[in-house]
């Protein structure tokens, strides 16, 4: 290695680093969201301060004791992730919240580096243009309401980023330690039973790693303290609707015109739409499947699975579209090498965050409140239906040897 290359990629970290920053001090003024304040931040906050005090921070009434005011969300998450948001109650709430939120732009910057490894062909000005208002700003409206998702997005494609190379377990630990939060991104331990080039399938691994999820989920909240036993009693989650959730049940609430009726609760017409939709999707994404399956691509699978879990996960939130963002170049690649490559598809995934304070969209409309949702959907029917024209050869293995991810062929 010369002295020249140190160097560049030095220079090219710092470019990276600085028009992050300039992107997203221009969007967080720029971008239209319907939340304003990080709640999620703040419920985090006295959720751990009333543990520390011996109080039930799964009881709304102890937070806003705290808070001296009612707290716009109760906490929902496992009782193991409260010995992670202890250390923010060190610095008075709103510094915490302040404090979090800069320490996300760098788990930003950390999650664009790991997307490079899938995408080495992508500049990464052009990932971090795509990162901040990619599926109408998902990271946004993470910075704005505080939410976890950026650092569950670092976590789960960490994890991605070790199973393209082949280090099974190292994937299956980087998941469970993702899924402590939401529990659903559990899921992509599946991959652990899809074989590839770089891994066979393991279903011993798999079990063992839903085992220690489930322990670290689960044990404190049955042997712990009494308040734990409330974790395993959460509050019902609203319907989604609107911006702040697209998503198919997002979709299909907003067309019924229905959001106080429970998806379990009679006459089930939110439900049975919502089953067929997924039993569509499923029939759609065989021949993707298929291809995937013979080309036995691990890093491809990263991307579909990532792609499917947004597509099928009952309740996506705004911030969670954060995900979708290398997909989509991933996906997209082989149809935008005649029409400008990267560059088409960071414009293509940023388009709404950056035309909708221009035109005023109408986001009491369920089409334009589910755009994220709607525009992924098209990017996995193109590539489910697309691809055997376009990539009539498998792609070379993104992983030749252990530690280092190559881009599917046609990656630009």
């Amino acid at each position: 290695m010369t002295t020249r290359q140190p160097l560049r990629a030095i220079g090219l970290y710092a470019l990276t680093a600085s028009v992050l920053v300039i992107l997203l001090a221009l969007a967080l003024q720029v971008v239209r969201l319907s939340l304003q304040r990080p709640w999620d931040t703040e419920t985090y906050w006295y959720a751990a301060a009333a543990t520390l005090q011996g109080l039930n921070p799964y009881d709304p009434a102890h937070l806003s004791r705290l808070a001296h005011r009612p707290v716009g969300m109760p906490f929902l998450y496992p009782p193991i992730t409260l010995l992670f948001f202890m250390p923010l109650t060190l610095f008075p709430v709103l510094t915490a919240a302040e404090g979090w939120a800069v320490a996300k732009v760098a788990l930003v910057f950390v999650l664009i580096q790991i997307w490079r490894r899938f995408l080495p062909r992508v500049h990464p000005v052009l990932l971090a243009a795509a990162a901040v208002f990619g599926f109408n700003a998902a990271v946004i409206w993470d910075l704005k309401t505080g939410n976890i998702a950026i650092l569950e997005q670092v976590l789960l494609w960490a994890g991605f980023a070790a199973y393209a190379g082949g280090r099974r377990r190292e994937f299956a630990a980087w998941i469970v330690a993702g899924s402590l939060f939401k529990l659903v991104p559990v899921l992509f331990l599946l991959l652990l039973l899809v074989p590839s080039r770089t891994g066979r399938r393991d279903g011993r691994l798999f079990l063992g790693a839903l085992a220690a999820w489930a322990g670290l989920v689960f044990l404190p909240a049955l042997v712990g303290p009494a308040w734990a036993r409330d974790y395993l009693h959460p509050a019902p989650a609203e319907p989604p609707w609107g911006t702040p959730s697209p998503s198919a049940l997002g979709l299909i609430n907003m067309l019924l015109g229905d959001r106080a009726t429970p998806l379990l609760a009679p006459p089930f017409h939110a439900l049975l739409l919502l089953l067929a939709y997924v039993a569509l999707l499923v029939g759609l994404s065989l021949p993707a499947l298929r291809r995937l399956r013979r080309e036995g691509d691990a890093a491809r699978w990263v991307m579909a699975g990532v792609v499917l879990y947004c597509l099928l996960a009952p309740r996506m939130m705004a911030y969670s579209y954060l995900a979708a963002v290398a997909p989509a170049f991933a996906l997209l690649a082989p149809f935008t090498r005649r029409v400008g490559g990267a560059v088409a598809v960071a414009a293509l995934v940023s388009a709404q965050a950056l035309l909708a304070p221009v035109f005023w969209f109408d986001y009491r409309s369920p089409w334009w409140a589910n755009l994220p949702f709607l525009l992924l959907l098209g990017v996995w029917l193109l590539y489910a239906w697309g691809g055997r024209e376009v990539e009539p050869h498998p792609p070379e293995s993104p992983a030749a040897r252990p530690g280092k991810v190559r881009a599917p062929r046609g990656g630009r």
